[in-house]
């Protein structure tokens, strides 16, 4: 029996060949897309366990009727890609849950493998909730966060919220009046002005102080020079001659600090 006649197969046409190069490319650039984000999203987890920390925090009183909170806030990012535009947020609220400061900071970049410890400057106005700082030692509550790109793929957020003890320089302010005297025919009245300095800081400068009656002019005034460290106290007295019936029930004493260009009002006491 004659053997059948084998032809060779035709070659593939050249666009199939080219068709065929391309799915396979196709398919090892999908593994390696996959393994890439798989890169990147566990990075970006990476990123967020790298307990980013609020750094300590330095108060001053500034000129601009201000409290002034120096800080820090640091990100670690320990992966192979650079964290971008990253913009933090900042909420402290004070002891009553009165929020003090609402700001935000940046945005940065951090490159791969680095550290940024990323300076903060917030300012607190000294209005009704801000003044307590001045003459209440509290705990603040910190919450900060933050979000930021990460290989133009994700977007990822850090954040902290803890509590910081606040040392107030005028804690437990008191200023008193004592029982009015004559003095070579003058009527006198003695003013205390005592407090305890828990700032970190020196509050030098002076207290002015005036004693108001329930209508009228103010009918006595008088100045506490001050130079108190931090961690000690203050405690004067002083005559101060005021007009006949100048303390009186309903009348108050008016108070500001006034020290290195700054003049902020302290909280009235009230003469019962």
């Amino acid at each position: 029996m004659a053997s059948p006649i084998l032809h060779p197969l035709p070659a593939p046409p050249g666009i199939y060949r080219v068709a065929r190069v391309l799915r396979r490319l196709s398919a090892i650039l999908f593994v390696v897309i996959l393994v890439f984000v798989g890169v990147v999203a566990y990075s970006a987890v990476q990123i967020v366990h790298a307990q980013p920390r609020l750094g300590n925090t330095t108060p001053t009183v500034e000129p601009n009727d201000t409290v002034g909170i120096a800080t820090s806030f640091s990100v670690a990012n320990p992966t192979y890609f650079t964290i971008q535009h990253l913009a933090l947020h900042f909420l402290v609220l004070n002891a009553s849950n009165v929020e003090l400061v609402d700001s935000t900071s940046g945005p940065v970049s951090i490159p791969a493998g680095g550290v940024a410890d990323l300076p903060i400057e917030l300012y607190v106005p000294l209005t009704a909730a801000g003044t307590s700082l001045l003459t209440e030692n509290q705990y603040l509550a910190w919450n900060v966060w933050g979000n930021a790109s990460y290989a133009d793929l994700f977007s990822v957020s850090v954040g902290e919220a803890t509590q910081r003890a606040w040392g107030a320089p005028f804690d437990d302010l008191r200023i008193t009046t004592g029982t009015p005297v004559s003095v070579d025919g003058v009527e006198e009245v003695p003013v205390t002005v005592s407090f305890a300095n828990d700032a970190d800081f020196a509050v030098a400068g002076a207290v002015d102080f005036q004693v108001v009656p329930p209508s009228g002019p103010n009918c006595a005034q008088g100045t506490f020079a001050l130079n108190v460290p931090p961690g000690t106290s203050f405690n004067d007295t002083q005559n101060v001659g005021i007009a006949p019936g100048c303390v009186a029930s309903g009348s108050q004493v008016d108070a500001q600090y006034v020290g290195n260009g700054v003049t902020v009002p302290l909280p009235p006491e009230a003469i019962s």
